[in-house]
């Protein structure tokens, strides 16, 4: 039988067995009790413990407690997520919305050519479970036959942890996979600082059970690492995809009253979105939630709740669909062939000039728009400002003038000159004046 399957048949006692000796030789009897030196201070308080060891000591206490932390808290999640929050978990029902949906490759069978199509029935879903599920499938979920179950980007069983890897503890269990192994590396630094000093040879028996441990986690942490972090950080794909046979995408199209399938089988992974962004996909959009194991990233909250898809898809395949669906716009956004240098080929030279200029024409035409609109905005700012200028300088001038000072309108000096004036007007100052005789 091969050791590894053999250790992983007891993942948890092993891991259990590697925390308790941990916890109780390098944190307790080494970082506490030898460096800090708390219980020998207490019968003597005059005593004062030696500074760098006491740092040294709290050094390896948070060193171990962040490394611990990292590792145990996510798996404790994986258990509980796996056992107890998703055992009856069901693909969503909202699958008419869909315009690209995953499909089983028997559908290739009866698709060969790339014009071929099949009918669409409204409400259901080009996958089905070949178990005992008796739902259709939405995409990236595949069967869990230890659980007798379907889950979403389901990727294997982890006999190690004893629960399933699959969407909501893809991020905690690479958390697992990262964090244990630091934590056995420094495991075995502690162990092998204690074994050279002099000071520390008593405890050379729990060095040895500690180096043993975690010789055996390093083993298989490091053994299913490696080709965990290539397939489900750098690819984005899961071990039921692992051959290739999982890439067959249909769209839906509407041809008249009737939703037809369009099938294509894709030669490369339509889920692999780039290292960068798969990683962002993995741990959170931002970088500032990427330590944090317990903040969900958001391809698990929108999972099956994308505008036209369950998840995001490459752009190959978005382009896939748009020379499908929307020919029409695509030869819009091309631009028109050059003529080619090649005689007999390519468009002629009346229609390159004849694009040529209608081209020209219409950028004339915008440019003239655009030069109409600048203008009218330019003689509307105009008059605004000549029009507050002249606002204020009135509010000055009245607020200046007062009611007893002479008015200088022409109407009023003519008044002041005792000139006969026969109609009634105002003064400056808002009263009414009587014509003199």
């Amino acid at each position: 039988m091969d050791p590894v399957v053999a250790v992983l048949r007891f993942g948890l006692l092993w891991l259990l067995l590697f925390l308790s000796i941990n916890l109780y030789f390098l944190d307790f009897r080494v970082s506490w009790e030898s460096l800090i030196g708390f219980q020998e201070n207490l019968g003597n308080l005059t005593q004062v413990p030696d500074p760098g060891r006491w740092t040294l000591g709290l050094c390896l206490l948070f060193l171990s407690a962040i490394l611990k932390a990292h590792w145990v808290l996510p798996l404790i999640q994986i258990l509980v997520t796996t056992w107890f929050c998703d055992r009856s978990w069901k693909p969503p029902t909202n699958s008419s919305r869909k315009r690209i949906m995953q499909a089983d490759d028997s559908i290739w069978s009866f698709v060969q050519q790339p014009d071929s199509w099949v009918s669409y029935h409204e409400g259901r879903r080009p996958r089905r479970c070949p178990y005992s599920c008796d739902y259709d499938l939405s995409d990236r979920a595949y069967h869990c036959s230890h659980r007798s179950q379907c889950l979403p980007m389901y990727d294997h069983f982890c006999p190690w942890l004893q629960s399933d890897v699959y969407l909501r503890t893809l991020k905690q269990y690479c958390f697992v996979l990262a964090f244990l192994p630091l934590d056995g590396i420094y495991s075995i630094a502690v162990a092998i600082y204690t074994l050279t000093n002099p000071e520390q040879r008593l405890a050379a028996p729990f060095a040895a059970s500690v180096i043993f441990s975690t010789s055996v986690v390093l083993y298989v942490g490091l053994y299913n690492s490696v080709p965990a972090f290539h397939r489900i950080v750098w690819c984005n794909a899961l071990w039921p995809e692992r051959r290739g046979d999982k890439w067959t995408l249909v769209f839906k199209v509407q041809h008249g009253n009737e939703w037809r399938l369009h099938a294509h089988k894709f030669d490369k992974n339509p889920y692999d979105l780039g290292p960068a962004a798969n990683l962002r996909q993995l741990l959170g959009e931002h970088w500032w939630q990427w330590p944090f194991f317990w903040w969900s990233p958001q391809r698990v909250s929108r999972y099956g709740n994308y505008v036209d898809r369950d998840l995001p898809y490459a752009d190959f395949v978005s382009k896939k669909y748009t020379e499908l669906v929307m020919p029409d716009l695509t030869s819009v956004a091309t631009d028109p062939p050059r003529p080619s240098p090649i005689p007999g080929q390519g468009p002629s030279r009346r229609q390159a000039a004849r694009s040529s200029a209608s081209r020209r024409t219409a950028r004339g035409a915008v440019l003239k728009v655009i030069r109409a609109v600048a203008v009218e905005i330019s003689e509307y700012c105009l008059l605004l400002a000549i029009g507050s200028a002249a606002s204020n300088t009135l509010s000055k001038n009245t607020a200046a003038a007062p009611d007893n000072a002479p008015c200088r309108s022409p109407s009023l000096r003519r008044e002041q000159s005792g000139t006969p004036f026969v109609q009634e007007h105002r003064s400056c100052s808002g009263k009414r004046t009587v014509p003199l005789a």
